[in-house]
């Protein structure tokens, strides 16, 4: 069982860019960066300022800034501070910070990406017939 729970997250900022002049091939590259970890007043909760983005080159570019707040011991923040510090990403709990941002931010770029146009940054599920010959 997880050690730390997600109890919130909200977005800060959102920034969207579509050329329409552009034609041709074009890929999407994501980055997210983890820009801070700090304690809330409770040292059991805590927060994580986040950067994700999706950069498709000459076409545009995604941008999203926002937090997520967590519950968790003050023994596994403080370990979570120190990783962060030292860039060590590696830990299963930052690993845990980081998918939890994936989800929240793919779900919103998605929904800028069908607005705007821009082709989906990641694969989505797909049924298929199944061949019997």
């Amino acid at each position: 069982m997880n050690k730390i729970k997600l109890i919130n997250s909200k977005f800060v900022k959102i920034n969207a860019e579509f050329n329409p002049n552009f034609s041709g091939q074009t890929s999407a590259k994501m980055n997210i960066k983890i820009l801070e970890i700090f304690p809330l007043k409770n040292k059991e909760t805590f927060q994580a300022k986040y950067l994700f983005e999706v950069n498709y080159l000459d076409l545009g570019k995604i941008s999203l800034e926002g937090s997520l707040f967590f519950s968790t011991d003050s023994r596994t923040l403080k370990e979570l501070q120190k990783a962060w510090k030292e860039n060590k990403i590696e830990t299963p709990d930052y690993i845990f910070i980081t998918n939890n941002i994936i989800q929240k931010a793919s779900i919103k770029a998605i929904q800028i990406e069908e607005e705007m146009g821009f082709p989906i940054h990641l694969r989505l599920p797909r049924v298929d017939l199944k061949n019997n010959k």
